[in-house]
């Protein structure tokens, strides 16, 4: 009778650790009360260039129009992640006009090709996907080819996958012509 009574409230504690865990793990992968429910590899709800789905909740692609980024807000997205530099255009002061306007939170990470392949811009990237309240997103650039490879970098630099996996995800993200300049940062 005595070991039952010790056994017990160990498991007490650790049952409600268990499911804290299980619950965090579940929060970071996945929104909760969304509307708009978005699955990996699905047909997108909003039309850009090279558009993709490679994530639960996640549209990359390239430069959307005010129309498109209209039409995103009227379908439930609630976040836009530009890539693209000042020297772009629209300019991103113009796109957060945008973006702002149509009630959605903008959020600016400015990637000058291959020189903007940084740990400092990985690390901004890694943290504008952390909150699921900000869910579903789009991330784009001019093509989605710098969208794609800050999620390879994110990948083996903050979530420790290994390089072959790294590029597979950046690949399935929208990564091209950057590869190479992805697969030199992953030898560093």
């Amino acid at each position: 009778m005595e070991i039952n009574i010790k056994v017990i409230p160990i498991a007490c504690l650790a049952l409600p650790v268990v499911l804290l865990m299980a619950l965090s793990a579940f929060a970071h992968n996945k929104p909760i009360n969304n509307q708009l429910a978005i699955e990996a590899g699905s047909p997108s709800p909003i039309d850009l260039p090279n558009v993709l789905v490679p994530f639960d909740y996640i549209v990359t692609g390239g430069q959307p129009t005010f129309d498109q980024m209209k039409k995103a807000s009227e379908a439930g997205f609630k976040t836009v992640i530009n890539l693209r530099t000042d020297a772009e255009q629209p300019s991103p002061a113009e796109e957060s006009s945008w973006v702002e306007e149509l009630g959605m939170k903008y959020v600016h990470i400015p990637v000058a090709g291959a020189k903007g392949l940084t740990l400092k811009n990985t690390k901004a990237f890694a943290s504008a996907l952390l909150n699921t309240e900000d869910y579903p997103l789009i991330i784009h650039c001019k093509s989605g080819n710098r969208v794609g490879a800050l999620f390879s970098l994110k990948e083996f630099y903050i979530d420790q996958k290994s390089k072959i996996e790294s590029i597979k995800i950046g690949k399935k993200a929208g990564l091209t012509s950057l590869e190479s300049a992805v697969q030199e940062m992953l030898q560093r």
